[in-house]
Parts: C-alpha cells; sequence; structure tokens
C-alpha cells in the first residue's frame, strides 16, 4: 500500500464529512472502550484522526463551548463544556499520545504552550475553532474551543 500523501488536515476533514451523519457519541464510546482495534485500518493515526472528527462533531452538536483532553501522568480525561460539564469516556493513553501528536502536527505548534485559530471545512461551510495546549503542574491539555453560535 502506498503512504498516504493527503495532509493530515484534511485527513481530518475528510473524516468529520464522513461520520457527519453519524451518532458521534456512540462512536467515540466504541474507540474510547475498544482503542486502534475498532478501526479497519488498525493505524493509530487514522484512530486519532476519527477520534478528534467525532469529538469535533459531537461538540457541534452539543452546542459546546470547548472539549478537552486532559493528560496526567497515566490518566486521561475527556471533557466537554457546554451548558454544563461533563465528561466522556476517555481515550487510551496510546490514542491520547496521537491525539496530540496529530493536532501539534496540524498546528505547528510542536512543544509547551500555544494558541493557533484553526479553520476546519465542512462540506460546503468552515468551522473556525481554536486549539491551545497548556501544560501545568504535570498536566498537559488539549483545548479545542467551538465559536458561538
Amino acid at each position: 500500500m502506498a503512504p498516504d500523501k493527503r495532509s493530515l488536515h484534511l485527513r481530518l476533514q475528510e473524516y468529520c464529512d464522513c461520520y457527519m451523519e453519524t451518532d458521534p457519541r456512540k462512536e467515540l464510546d466504541l474507540i474510547s472502550k475498544e482503542g486502534t482495534p475498532s478501526d479497519v485500518t488498525g493505524d493509530p493515526e487514522e484512530v486519532a484522526l476519527k477520534f478528534l472528527s467525532l469529538a469535533i462533531l459531537y461538540g457541534i452538536k452539543e452546542s459546546a463551548k470547548s472539549f478537552s483532553v486532559v493528560r496526567t501522568g497515566g490518566k486521561i480525561n475527556l471533557n466537554i463544556e457546554g451548558a454544563g460539564k461533563y465528561r466522556l469516556p476517555p481515550p487510551s493513553p496510546a490514542l491520547a499520545d496521537q491525539l496530540f501528536g496529530v493536532m501539534r502536527s496540524i498546528t505547528h505548534l510542536e512543544l509547551g504552550k500555544g494558541t493557533e485559530p484553526f479553520s476546519l471545512g465542512i462540506r460546503n461551510d468552515r468551522l473556525e475553532l481554536g486549539v491551545e495546549f497548556d501544560s501545568t503542574d504535570g498536566k498537559e491539555i488539549l483545548t479545542l474551543s467551538f465559536p458561538e453560535i
């Protein structure tokens, strides 16, 4: 199989388009429970892109303000802030590593703290997100912020 030469950003957009009509919560639960083996590709990077797209779609569906992946040592939390604050089943530590890596690669925020605007094309429209990385007190946090609608 030839290596995929499309950018991570484009592939993330394609996953958003592909999963637009699904139940993102159900899919997120499956990935969180089964990890990389839940995907036909078995590729950790592809599963991370799929997870991110589903989390973004879930955030849109729930009118969320943001979602955050919080890593403290080996413990991972997935937090959604919308009308209230709640948690979804977290990704595995290995998948969280991939999530951080994919978003750092897309935004070019390679180390430490940083913020970057992020435009995501979805079908015939686009979504302007904010991406933030933070590292404090042994916590590493990836936050995607949604625009107010």
